[in-house]
């Protein structure tokens, strides 16, 4: 994945994601693992005297959520995700 902000014609941002996307979805796939592995012994039932609202269940539907998502992304052949120009700004996302 490949993240280009530009801005009155010079290159201002330009971010390379530094892994191929299946292997982060693989490495979240392990992560989700261990997350069930955790749910058998956390609680199900939130503490309510705690002040976060996050807990190992939340995370674990996440986790899931991001799978799912780079699951479309990178379902189809490479393509441009995000390609807006204006008078001076361009956004480019490529996935490939």
């Amino acid at each position: 994945m490949w993240i280009r902000l530009q801005i009155e014609n010079r290159r201002f941002i330009n971010i390379p994601f530094p892994i191929p996307l299946y292997i982060f979805q693989e490495l979240l796939d392990c992560f989700q693992d261990l997350l069930t592995a955790a749910c058998y012994f956390a609680p199900k039932v939130p503490d309510p005297s705690s002040s976060s609202r996050i807990n190992i269940y939340s995370v674990k539907v996440l986790v899931f959520m991001v799978m799912k998502l780079l699951d479309s992304l990178t379902g189809d052949a490479p393509y441009d995700l995000v390609d807006v120009t204006t008078d001076k700004v361009k956004v480019l996302i490529k996935i490939r």
